[in-house]
């Protein structure tokens, strides 16, 4: 084998063209995301036809997912390049392109029995184009298959947990001929989503000085016979690495960064209030290196120390002058803190035109004394300002998600102005109570896509929102902490905020210290949003959403997409105590939107079904319904009382004389999904149970009854297309026990209930 592969070496390789990065190169997938929303904001570029001539596309977040390979290219290479890849899923890094390859007529698979052996694949006869395409769709993350109505699905930003790119994939595929080498490494957009989790880095244990003030510095090496402080052994140590070879990959072109846990506690055994975490051996160099390009086009930063990201973007974080006294937050009013988030301090915003540049070697004559220290102090302070305001000018998406509170208090303010950010677009931030939103100062105005889960009152996200002139989709919380949030306590008097650009709202009203169905209705209540199009509701107590349709008569906007979800929760105004005037109505939903609507997506429990009684909307394409509504016996998991499948006959029924009256163009535009599910499984809600989410027991497919089948076939006999689940639940075996608790060792740890539904 050395013979053959030095042979191999020596031959001529295929010379390599380069595809180069500027304002018109093509761009594939950067982040894919699961959720409609996000679908269009993040969605990557479509990868390029051709390495020599490469399709022109936009360049962002806002493309397609390339397409599938043919049916011949499959058949050809697929199997061969997918058996490589298992044949060394053990790779965890990548070197350079020193890395020895095999012959490009030879591949190195397995048998059925497990042994090495060589076969023939006539790559040769395969275009570049065709393999480039290939190379797409087994290095590139596709979106995990999708529940129905992607009720499943994370809300939001799901990259922390799953990476773009398969780097052992693409190590593997690298490896094996020269040809595709070199075709990998010139593809720019292989390289350009990077994924660094700090828990694969190696990071030494440290001493903590106690007594100090907190401090980075007040860290010293730690004893060696100081055993029992050391920390789990990392034997990775190729996560640094191969993020510098893939920024080295990209051309300079602009990258899209994921960081989770960059930083880390060196003494996690040591109870010490106010004392920092660590960055992650290689972090600070890394990111400093790409800053300077500039190439940081898109961030993501998952981690449980707020005062790393904050020192990132605003350096000086552990400075007296950063802190904002306790006593000092409870004085303000909720209008000063808007104008503290939305607008800054004076010293938030420097011209650094303004600053002269260094003087080091602009004066060749002889300075006196008093002279070099004048430019010295200057010099010093002109750095000083010129780290502390350095401009992110490529940085188009900004993400920063915290989760436990750690050993730290978060009263240093941060801020990132738009002379600082010129290019920022789209903000998400996923903050616990600890971490105030007014601490941070961001170009609100400038933004277009904003995601908000924090604890903050209404009042204070009206505010903020308020300043979002240019906000085309808004995905927010309503999740207060400490008092009620049906009162108002605003100061300022701006009335309605009217959203005129809002295309896509998505808003979830969840306050589980709270039973009152009045939550959230002041924050409904005060916006105006003429443009929309895309409504998405979440709650778990179904009468918060009342106020959703006085929203949509006040803004009288042309729905299209509407998507409810209420969890397993009871959809029967019969069943609730709340006062008639204001308990969520479907039916009267649902006949407003319907001039407009197309697609329609509804998650609940029982269903009074009388709102499909003369429903009907002439553009309604789409229906997706999952009802929660099978009672099974607390103990043997057997059939009492089925009423899912009185609400499926209803949708059945009105499903068939929908179809029958439809012409065949729209017969091939209509679609039905319905999911039939259990309501409880021993106490644990249905939906947590549907997806996964619960060890109380696991879903499994069971057949339809048979009323239920013969409405279907009928309804397929007419062209309609109608897709039927009907599940129950079985308690988990041993390995799917213990599959749980390993997905559970990976998630992120919290203290409390987790409400942002990772």
């Amino acid at each position: 084998m050395p013979e053959k592969r030095k042979a191999s070496s020596q031959k001529k390789s295929v010379p390599r063209k380069k595809v180069k990065q500027d304002g018109n190169a093509a761009t594939a997938p950067s982040h894919i995301e699961t959720t409609q929303q996000q679908s269009a904001q993040d969605a990557a570029n479509a990868a390029p036809a051709a390495m020599g001539t490469p399709t022109t596309v936009p360049e962002g977040e806002g493309a397609t997912i390339p397409t599938s390979v043919t049916k011949q290219a499959t058949q050809d290479t697929n199997t061969a390049a997918l058996t490589v890849a298992e044949s060394a899923s053990t790779v965890q890094q990548e070197s350079e392109d020193t890395a020895q390859v095999a012959n490009s007529s030879e591949i190195v698979i397995l048998d059925t029995s497990g042994a090495l052996e060589k076969k023939t694949c006539f790559i040769a006869n395969l275009d570049t184009d065709t393999l480039i395409q290939i190379f797409y769709e087994a290095i590139l993350r596709v979106p995990p298959n999708s529940t129905p109505g992607q009720f499943g699905t994370p809300w939001h930003f799901n990259g922390f947990k799953h990476p773009v790119i398969y780097c052992a994939t693409r190590a593997t595929l690298r490896s094996v001929c020269r040809q595709w080498a070199d075709l990998i490494s010139d593809a720019i957009n292989l390289w350009r989503d990077i994924h660094i989790d700090g828990q694969r880095i190696p990071s030494p244990a440290k001493w903590w000085r106690k007594g100090w003030r907190p401090d980075p510095q007040n860290y010293s090496d730690l004893d060696p016979n100081e055993a029992q402080f050391l920390l789990p052994v990392v034997d990775i140590v190729g996560e640094m690495p191969r993020a510098s070879l893939s920024v080295k990959r990209s051309q300079e072109s602009t990258i899209n960064l994921v960081l989770v846990d960059p930083t880390y506690d060196p003494m996690p055994r040591l109870t010490d209030f106010g004392r920092p975490f660590l960055p992650r051996p290689g972090i600070l160099e890394f990111l400093h290196g790409a800053m300077d390009q500039p190439m940081i086009g898109s961030l993501s930063i998952s981690t449980e120390d707020i005062h790393f990201v904050k020192d990132l973007f605003d350096p000086g974080v552990y400075l007296d002058g950063r802190c904002v006294v306790e006593r000092k937050m409870e004085t303000w009013t909720v209008a000063e803190l808007i104008s503290l988030a939305c607008d800054g301090e004076e010293a938030d915003h420097f011209d650094l035109s303004t600053l002269p540049p260094s003087t080091g070697d602009t004066f060749n004559g002889i300075r006196t004394r008093t002279q070099r220290r004048t430019e010295e102090t200057k010099e010093i302070e002109h750095a000083r300002l010129r780290k502390k305001f350095k401009v992110w000018p490529k940085l188009h998406t900004l993400r920063i998600r915290t989760r436990d509170p750690g050993w730290m208090l978060d009263q240093q303010r941060c801020a990132l102005p738009a002379e600082r950010a010129p290019a920022l677009r789209h903000l998400e931030l996923e903050l616990f109570h600890e971490h105030p939103l007014w601490l941070w100062t961001f170009p609100y105005p400038q933004l277009t896509h904003l995601t908000l889960a924090t604890e903050e009152s209404s009042d204070f996200l009206l505010g903020i929102i308020a300043h979002c002139t240019s906000l085309e989709s808004l995905i927010i919380t309503l999740r207060t902490w400490t008092r009620d949030d049906t009162e108002s306590t605003l100061t300022l008097d701006f009335g309605h905020v009217i959203l005129s650009l809002l295309r896509s709202l998505s808003i979830q009203i969840d306050a589980p210290r709270t039973s009152d169905h009045k939550f959230g209705r002041r924050f409904l209540d005060s916006i105006t949003t003429p443009r929309l199009q895309s409504l998405e509701v979440i709650s778990s107590n179904v009468n918060r959403a009342y106020p959703i349709l006085h929203l949509l008569k006040r803004s009288q906007c042309q729905l299209r997409d509407l998507r409810l979800d209420f969890s397993s929760s009871v959809l029967d105004a019969r069943r609730s105590r709340v006062p008639k005037e204001e308990r969520f109505n479907l039916q009267e939903l649902l006949y407003f939107v319907s001039p407009t609507v197309e697609n329609f997506a509804i998650q609940s429990g029982l269903m009074n079904c009388s709102w499909f009684e003369g429903f009907s909307a002439p553009n309604l394409q789409n229906i997706t319904m999952l009802c929660f509504g099978i009672e099974e016996d607390f103990l043997g998991y057997k059939y009492i009382d089925d009423n899912a499948q009185k609400v499926a006959l209803h949708v059945l029924r009105w499903a068939e004389k929908w179809m029958k009256g439809a012409s065949e163009e729209e017969k091939r535009k209509r679609r039905i999904e319905f999911v039939a599910c259990p309501a409880l499984v021993r106490g644990t809600d249905g939906t947590d149970v549907f997806y996964g989410n619960a060890m109380s027991g696991k879903c499994d497919q069971v057949p339809c009854p048979d009323t239920i089948n013969v409405l279907v076939s009928r309804i397929r006999a007419m062209g309609g297309k109608i897709e039927l689940l009907w599940v129950t639940a079985r308690e988990l075996t041993e390995e799917e026990l213990k599959a749980y608790y390993e997905q559970k060792k990976e998630e992120p740890r919290s203290t409390r209930r987790d409400t942002m539904r990772w």
